[in-house]
């Protein structure tokens, strides 16, 4: 006698005949799909908000790398300079593409048809195709496992590291000429056991913990005239320390309205929006200035899906979604990237 389970069958209890019940009864099938795997990223619907379409062979903008000195005061008849300077660089981008397959046998589709179908084979590999290549960009942009390769996008550790290359560019702080390429006002992240790279706000007792001393120091580091960083990423543990030590004794509690219409609780910081993001890595604080950054995508390839094919050898039909992107941060020394913080 089966026993009945999960799925099509009736299961024991309640069911006492259970083989009868099983040839003809049938279970309610809920006509819809509940996701218990994908995460989203407030960081990835943010940076969006900025994004643009471009083509080209990769992408390439001009970076001011030092005040030209021919200039300043003189007097009467004084020879005045008139050295030329070569003050702007290029920085680049290569680009990086990504894939999702959406795989689906035809005898499966087949039997899918008709009152078998539920929900629809078809439409639920692709909700599922999208939400999959989805999660491959969120880590992308933060480098972490898997998608933290050779060909990868150019996410943040790169781009807000301490020491490095970033779009060609040695990240650096030239006190002879002013340029900063580099995150942070200069310093950016270093290793959590030393105070190089944060300033002593941070640590207490030895280890790095979030309070308002130390976001308020990253965020004047990054903060130049009227230009102010707008958002701040954390780790859900990051952000509960930063709602109990930070925000709670204040009282107060502002959510930026743009943000909460697209579905994410958040509060604020200054003039920043604070929201926890799941693809951060552990112990991390980061702060923009979101008019700096932003995912540029190739406008002829633009998440599209290739049409159904079916392989030579198979009874199947595949097709793949492709987006070709990159994460361009346009200058480094307006973000603050905080590691190793030992509550978050």
């Amino acid at each position: 006698m089966p026993a009945g389970g999960i799925g099509s069958q009736v299961s024991q209890p309640p069911i006492t005949l259970l083989s009868t019940a099983n040839a003809i009864s049938q279970k309610y099938f809920a006509p819809y799909l509940t996701d218990a795997v994908f995460n989203p990223s407030p960081f990835f619907w943010r940076t969006t908000r900025f994004g643009r379409q471009q083509e080209g062979a990769a992408l390439v903008w001009p970076v001011i790398s030092q005040e030209e000195l021919t200039g300043g005061a003189f007097w009467g008849t004084q020879l005045l300079s008139t050295d030329t300077v070569d003050s702007v660089q290029p920085a680049e981008l290569q680009w990086r593409a990504y894939y999702q397959s959406c795989v689906i046998p035809m005898l499966d589709a087949i039997l899918n048809q008709g009152l078998g179908g539920v929900v629809r084979l078809v439409h639920s590999k692709e909700t599922v195709t999208f939400a999959s290549l989805l999660m491959k960009l969120s880590r992308g942009l933060q480098r972490t496992a898997p998608q933290n390769t050779a060909i990868d996008i150019d996410g943040v550790p790169l781009a807000l590291a301490a020491s490095g290359t970033y779009a060609g560019i040695t990240i650096q702080q030239n006190t002879a000429t002013g340029f900063t390429w580099k995150s942070n006002g200069g310093n950016g992240p270093t290793d959590a056991s030393t105070n190089s790279g944060r300033g002593a706000a941070w640590f207490i007792a030895s280890a790095s913990v979030v309070n308002a001393t130390g976001m308020q120091q990253e965020y004047g580091s990054c903060t130049f005239g009227n230009e102010e960083p707008t958002l701040i990423l954390m780790t859900q543990p990051g952000y509960n320390a930063f709602l109990l030590s930070v925000l709670l004794p204040q009282q107060r509690y502002i959510e930026d309205a743009e943000t909460t219409r697209a579905g994410f609780r958040n509060v604020m910081f200054n003039r920043a929006v604070c929201l926890h993001d799941a693809f951060v890595p552990a112990g991390e604080m980061q702060f923009y200035t979101e008019k700096y950054v932003r995912p540029v995508f190739h406008r002829d390839q633009y998440f599209n899906m290739t049409p159904f094919i079916m392989p030579s050898a198979q009874y199947a039909l595949i097709a793949r979604i492709v987006v070709v992107l990159q994460l361009q941060f346009l200058q480094l020394r307006c973000h603050a990237r905080v590691t190793g913080i030992g509550n978050a």
